[in-house]
């Protein structure tokens, strides 16, 4: 099993993901503070972008997705640009709630 998924140390994975879960939003409200409506998109896109990350990387080691068939490269496709879809979407969304002024009722 250990040739099948290649050189990476997968005992190192859990450790890795609980310390990330532990630091990551302590280091977001540290530096942006609780107020600010950056700490929770990158608190959201950014524990997707490790977790989506570690999903996908594990389906390519495990060779659960080949790339060389056309129905596989399109899942593929659908899964990463979904995901930066989705984050470009929200962030342009928080970004025109912050700057464009809101007056009120008319």
């Amino acid at each position: 099993m250990s040739e099948k998924l290649g050189s990476l140390k997968w005992w190192l994975m859990l450790p890795a993901f609980l310390v990330f879960a532990f630091y990551f939003p302590r280091y977001l409200i540290q530096t942006l503070g609780a107020d600010n409506p950056w700490t929770s998109y990158l608190y959201l896109y950014g524990f997707g972008f490790f977790y989506t990350g570690s999903g996908v990387l594990l389906i390519l080691k495990t060779g659960a997705c080949n790339l060389s068939r056309p129905l596989h490269r399109k899942w593929f496709a659908l899964i990463v640009g979904g995901f930066f879809y989705f984050a470009i979407a929200h962030a342009l969304w928080i970004y025109l709630a912050i700057s464009i002024p809101y007056k009120g009722a008319l």
